[in-house]
């Protein structure tokens, strides 16, 4: 098996950016709670490992090999929109604190669960290679 084709390794990096994504605009969010006429942003980022691995194993078709370097196609959307149907206040700002921390919260678990994983990857990697050399 090579270790750079392993779906799983190629869907976790695009997936923990969309992470990071959100943890930045939630931040954003946060850091505007006070900000007269400020809309709440976020991002999609609930596609699945799943998703992910099998966007990984779809033909791309190109012209030449490294045309099909650079990300997977589902991320490309990864970009933030302004929350519908959220109650405003008197200065129009739609920003709630505790769903804020909620999404924050979520995110984080995500980044660290996809950390823990990858981790894992690289230990069980790290292993066969000392003994290998045994």
């Amino acid at each position: 098996m090579d270790l750079f084709q392993d779906p799983t390794l190629q869907a976790m990096g695009p997936y923990m950016s969309r992470l990071s994504k959100r943890h930045q605009i939630v931040a954003s969010n946060l850091a505007n709670i006070d900000t007269p006429g400020y809309k709440t942003k976020d991002v999609s980022f609930h596609a699945t490992i799943q998703e992910l691995v099998n966007e990984t194993r779809m033909p791309q078709r190109t012209s030449k090999p490294e045309h099909g370097q650079g990300g997977l196609p589902g991320f490309s959307g990864a970009q933030p929109y302004e929350v519908p149907g959220l109650v405003s206040r008197m200065d129009q700002n739609n920003v709630d604190l505790d769903k804020e921390l909620m999404k924050l919260s979520e995110t984080s678990f995500g980044y660290s669960m996809m950390a823990e994983i990858l981790k894992g990857k690289f230990r069980t990697l790290a292993i066969s290679i000392n003994e290998g050399g045994k």
